[in-house]
């Protein structure tokens, strides 16, 4: 079959109409829904976590990261506000 310029170039010009687009919006959301929900997805994804988790520049990254915070919370407490902190119990 042999399609001429000018056919082709209608073809790929051809705007969807918004029942096109919300049609391939919920077959795709279906094909990906079931690809998560499906037990190797679930297997594979934990494996990668596990595998990342566990090596220890990660948790030093991740120790270095709550550090920052913290000291970023607690500037923020002391500076805006110190009432906060006297409240504290020891």
């Amino acid at each position: 079959m042999k399609i001429s310029d000018k056919d082709l170039k209608n073809l790929i010009m051809e705007e969807l109409t918004k029942s096109d687009k919300d049609e391939i919006k919920k077959i795709v959301s279906k094909e990906v829904e079931s690809l998560l929900k499906s037990k190797s997805t679930k297997d594979i994804i934990v494996d990668e976590i596990e595998k990342h988790m566990s090596s220890k520049a990660t948790k030093e990254e991740i120790g270095e990261i709550a550090k920052s915070i913290l000291k970023k919370l607690y500037k923020d407490l002391s500076l805006q506000h110190p009432y906060i902190i006297d409240r504290i119990k020891v």
